[in-house]
């Protein structure tokens, strides 16, 4: 066997031996504790939000939440009327306010200075996130309190894809739908890897006891997945994955065009650059499987031969995304798998290209 095989074969088993340890970590996924009458503050981070924040902040009046409750909206310097639009709907709902982020904030990444401001001016015991092109279900804030057992300090979520007839948006749905099996498994298994700031919620005692974004401020992005691993990094609390069907927090896939949509991917393959340890390894690992995937075809299809270690190695990588991707999607999004033979194949150049453009910082932050 060629040192190829051999690389070939060996990350192969890694990646394989990784989808079970997801799995595992799926099956550990804890139940809530009893329900909780928890102080909240709701903060959203919109710029340029005038065709989606009234919507969102309708989700969020119907909340079913029998504990205080408050929305703290940070206009991030809109050019439209996005604080208008709040404004308005602040004068017969005293629960909501409104926040003018600061021109120049403290941090490089743009979001991060206006979430900071946000949670300056809110004043609940815990802290959820979402976006304002998301619509939470009426049971979002009373399920992620649910959660907030006595040592847990931070809750996960699933942002689940509003559906679409395209395959544009049935591979954005899927591949969404594989980040969320990545951050419930890893979660369950205590290495935290991925989530979302759509779905997210945090004491604030948490917030406070790591320093707030200070540590993190000057990396574009990651308010959300950094934060989660700075906080399960310095320990005493625990993280938990919310997967409860009345938490599923439903939002625009890909909205903005592909120009804006090859930037967000290119922001959120940056972040595997930033990791460390366990995860910065299994990152490498992962790349340099995707890199003899790719290297192996290309010697298939340069010697009109079939390939058997390849294509074993290949088939046992689908089967096990399957298993993960159907353990973890919920029954009415099942139907998306039949993606996954085409997404599987977009994730070469994805994880060759985009990974290594995002960590050289060939991207921009929103408008």
């Amino acid at each position: 066997m060629s040192l190829f095989d051999l690389l070939l074969a060996g990350s192969g088993a890694v990646y394989t031996a990784t989808i079970l340890w997801l799995l595992a970590g799926l099956r550990r996924g804890r139940a809530p504790t009893s329900p909780r009458s928890i102080s909240t503050s709701i903060i959203v981070a919109a710029r340029n939000e005038a065709g989606s924040i009234e919507s969102c902040l309708q989700a969020l009046k119907r909340q079913d939440y029998e504990g205080g409750m408050e929305v703290v909206v940070i206009d991030d310097r809109s050019r439209d009327d996005t604080a208008a639009r709040v404004l308005e709907q602040a004068r017969e709902w005293p629960g909501l306010k409104l926040v003018r982020a600061r021109e120049s904030g403290p941090f490089r990444c743009p979001k991060k200075s206006a979430l900071a401001q946000g949670i300056d001016a809110s004043g609940g015991e815990l802290l959820l996130f979402t976006d304002a092109d998301c619509r939470p279900p009426p049971g979002w804030v009373r399920s992620t309190a649910a959660h907030f057992a006595d040592d847990v300090g931070l809750v996960a979520g699933y942002s689940c894809f509003r559906p679409g007839k395209s395959a544009r948006l049935g591979l954005l749905a899927l591949d969404n739908l594989a980040v969320a099996a990545l951050s419930a498994g890893s979660v369950g298994m205590g290495h935290l890897l991925a989530c979302t700031g759509r779905n997210l919620a945090y004491r604030r005692q948490v917030y406070e006891e790591v320093g707030g974004f200070g540590s993190i401020g000057h990396l574009i992005g990651g308010d959300d997945v950094y934060f989660a691993r700075l906080v399960a990094r310095r320990g005493g609390w625990r993280l938990v994955y919310n997967r409860a069907a009345e938490a599923a927090v439903p939002c625009n896939p890909g909205s903005g065009g592909w120009a804006n949509l090859m930037q967000q991917k290119l922001r959120h393959a940056s972040k595997a650059g930033h990791y460390r340890g366990f995860a910065l390894v299994l990152a490498a690992v992962v790349y340099l499987f995707h890199l003899l995937l790719l290297a192996g075809a290309a010697r298939m299809a340069l010697q009109w031969s079939w390939d058997a270690l390849l294509l074993s190695v290949w088939g046992m990588r689908f089967l096990v995304d399957f298993i993960l991707l159907w353990s973890f999607a919920p029954v009415r999004e099942r139907g998306l798998i039949a993606y996954l033979p085409l997404l599987e194949l977009l994730y070469i150049p994805y994880v060759l290209v985009f990974t290594v453009l995002g960590r050289l910082g060939w991207f921009r932050w929103k408008s």
